[in-house]
């Protein structure tokens, strides 16, 4: 059934089966996630899922497509229209736009997402291609714009810019990646706060500045 022929009440059907089977993927992964409990999660007989759905890949491409797109939708701060004319504008867009980032990035939701897309891309390949739309993903491209752009007006130095905006996001996804999206401890993640992102973006800009 496509989406563009789809009646109203196809389309309610469709976001009820959605709802469900995002709790049960974000909560077991593929793996862990039957068709017997997608369909109990989200109300429906396994007939009507298989109506919407005829595969558990294809229903979970669809759900994470469209949970990524919410949440990108919620959190939308992958913007290179950032000043960078100067030291003090690039140690501003850069530290504002790490803590947008670790913010997002802390969102229950996307952390659950951005576990499952690591543990089930290499069974479900097509869900390998969300990884460039989400945050994590997409920070890479905007710093590496916003450090040509000072590198061109020589605010920092003739730096290699894909080795400096690796070492930059590097820097600053440590705080997502060993106590986020690994940790087990069931405890909340929380951004760090701002000033200690300007220590770790005023060593950065140490390292890259042309002073």
């Amino acid at each position: 059934m496509m989406a563009s022929q789809e009646t109203a009440r196809s389309r309610a059907k469709r976001a009820q089966i959605q709802r469900g089977a995002t709790r049960v993927f974000l909560a077991g992964g593929f793996a862990g996630a039957t068709t017997d409990a997608i369909a109990k999660a989200a109300g429906v007989s396994k007939q009507t899922l298989y109506v919407y759905y005829r595969t558990k890949e294809q229903l979970m491409v669809d759900v994470l497509d469209t949970l990524l797109s919410r949440l990108n939708r919620d959190h939308a701060v992958l913007d290179a229209e950032r000043p960078t004319g100067s030291l003090s504008e690039l140690r501003e867009t850069l530290t504002t736009l790490a803590c947008e980032v670790l913010q997002a990035l802390t969102d229950s939701d996307y952390l659950a997402l951005a576990r499952v897309i690591i543990a089930d891309s290499p069974q479900v390949p097509e869900i390998g291609r969300l990884w460039a739309q989400t945050i994590t993903g997409g920070v890479r491209p905007i710093v590496a714009e916003l450090l040509e752009r000072a590198r061109d007006h020589e605010v920092i130095g003739a730096v290699d810019v894909e080795a400096a905006t690796r070492m930059f996001v590097g820097g600053v996804l440590t705080y997502i990646l060993p106590d986020g999206i690994v940790a087990t401890a069931g405890k909340p993640v929380a951004a760090p706060p701002r000033e200690r992102v300007e220590r770790l973006v005023d060593l950065f800009l140490r390292a890259v500045s042309t002073d």
